[in-house]
């Protein structure tokens, strides 16, 4: 099972927020809000699951600001499979703020010069959130 230190400790650049909370307001603002991003839901983009998956990898693997490898991509791979796995329902959304998987443009949901994640809702009001910072 992956903690957050075993993230922490392998890709060892930036900022990582690794979040778990019951909101039972059905407002994803709020949401977003009480992970430390900007409560701004519009901002958001859904995912399937193959995509929100291979922006974890992404994330994991690489820094956001030089694209340097902070880990064998198949430990990024490793890694992401457990964390969604580990966080998701059958009725799970997933959601990010572009997609860094295809370095497309993405809405900044932090004061970070960079900043990208993985936030999944699921069953009993539950939403994970695994959100990267990293300056230039």
């Amino acid at each position: 099972m992956i903690e957050p230190q075993d993230i922490l400790k392998a890709r060892d650049v930036g900022e990582i927020k690794f979040v778990v909370i019951t909101d039972y307001s059905n407002d994803m603002n709020r949401v977003l809000s009480r992970f430390g991003l900007l409560g701004d839901s519009n901002l958001l983009v859904e995912h399937d699951r193959e995509t929100a998956l291979a922006i974890l990898i992404e994330l994991l693997w690489k820094d956001m600001a030089y694209e340097s490898p902070c880990m064998q991509e198949s430990e990024a791979k490793k890694m992401a499979q457990e964390i969604i796995s580990k966080y998701e329902f059958s009725d799970s959304k997933y959601f990010s703020n572009g997609n860094w998987a295809k370095r497309e443009s993405w809405n900044p949901l932090t004061e970070s010069t960079f900043d990208a994640g993985i936030i999944i809702t699921g069953l009993n009001h539950t939403y994970f959130c695994i959100w990267f910072q990293d300056e230039d």
